[in-house]
């Protein structure tokens, strides 16, 4: 077939014109050997991807692509293989994402306080809390907080500074998150099944999601300390086998033997009659240890990607097996971490720039998380 108008040429792919004005927007940044593009012919949609060299050992140059990326609508991801690095460049601007209605974090914490209050006075031998609400009988209901208090001001504030923790240090790096969600729980239990933030942007580099995940445990557990040890100062010497919270138990961690054998001497055939504050803080440091486990979606997780990169998915693994072998042998609480890890995900998403690894201090406060770890998990939580 004969072109009826030989004298006009096609129009360029829409595609091929958008890689050719991201590689010059590279120079200098990234070393570009290939470019592959992926989508219809005379579509602007698709995947573009260009093969070569990241020679930079910081953010900086990737922040500047992405930078650079934005401003012509596109968001840039940055990840290494064998012996090539490569960056996608994605159509559309990861946004900072609504951080949620403060009305419904106000409104759970006020029901996490009401049913910690209440599990607290259970604690002190008071079950009546709800009860008295229903009858309105305000003095009682006011005894029972009054019983329940202790513990649950001290747990609600190492969970609500830990997930503070998280949220400060998203907000510092640029990252959009939600105040922290408290979740009540009104029957059995400590009232109350935890608090979390939720980010809703993604996380830019390594050090980003180094520093939010361990910035939650190091926040939570340095209110935990101290409370610990003034609840260790408020229990009471009782017979081995009296009734009520005892230290006998409750599970122990070289951190607690160490404050244990430091802070008090019991005389032979004795125990601790526990008081409320240092339940609720050994709670607190139960948890910490459990959040760090290098993992999926825990805290740890986070910490172990953030220092290795994709070699923290073998870390993960080993991990969760460690977790089975530890729910048979020692508790089956560990049996069920590992099945919330499953739902989780094993392995940990990676972040926008997952080339660049953690400096010289974050690796070494990296070395002092897990000695921490090592010396706050409880191998066997309840005796």
């Amino acid at each position: 077939m004969v072109q009826p108008y030989p004298y006009l040429t096609p129009l360029p792919d829409p595609l091929q014109l958008i890689a050719e004005t991201l590689q010059v927007e590279l120079r200098g940044l990234f070393h570009v050997n290939s470019v592959r593009i992926r989508g219809y012919r005379g579509d602007s949609e698709g995947e573009i991807t260009f093969t070569g060299l990241y020679p930079h050992e910081s953010d900086g140059p990737y922040e500047e692509i992405r930078r650079r990326f934005q401003t012509l609508g596109y968001t840039p991801v940055l990840r290494r293989e064998k012996d090539h690095d490569e960056l996608l460049a994605y159509k559309g601007v990861a946004s900072r994402g609504k951080t949620g209605n403060p009305l419904i974090n106000v409104l759970l914490l006020l029901a996490t306080i009401l049913t910690t209050l209440a599990a607290g006075a259970a604690l002190a031998g008071d079950n009546g809390l709800f009860s008295a609400l229903l009858q309105g009988q305000t003095r009682r209901a006011l005894a029972a907080a009054t019983a329940g208090a202790p513990f649950a001001i001290t747990l609600l504030g190492i969970l609500g500074v830990h997930e503070l923790g998280h949220y400060v240090a998203a907000r510092l790096h640029g990252v959009a998150a939600t105040l922290p969600y408290f979740i009540p729980m009104p029957i059995g239990g400590l009232g109350t099944l935890g608090a979390f933030i939720s980010v809703r942007s993604p996380m830019k580099s390594r050090t980003v999601l180094f520093d939010i995940g361990l910035a939650g445990p190091i926040a939570g557990f340095l209110v935990a300390l101290p409370l610990l040890i003034v609840g260790l100062l408020l229990s009471e010497p009782a017979p081995f086998y009296a009734r009520g919270l005892t230290l006998r138990g409750l599970g122990s961690s070289v951190l607690v033997d160490f404050i244990l054998s430091r802070a008090i001497a019991l005389p032979s055939g004795q125990t601790l009659l526990l008081h409320p504050i240092f339940f609720a803080a050994w709670f607190g440091v139960l948890i910490t240890g459990i959040n760090l486990l290098p993992i999926g979606q825990l805290d740890g997780g986070h910490v172990a990607y953030g220092l290795l990169g994709r070699r923290a998915h073998y870390l993960a693994r080993g991990t969760l097996l460690l977790l089975f072998i530890a729910g048979m042998v020692l508790s089956p609480s560990w049996l069920l971490w590992a099945v919330f890890v499953l739902f989780g995900g094993l392995h940990h998403p990676p972040p926008l720039n997952d080339i660049t690894g953690v400096d010289r201090p974050r690796q070494i406060a990296g070395v002092l998380t897990a000695v921490l770890f090592f010396l706050i998990i409880t191998p066997e939580p309840f005796g």
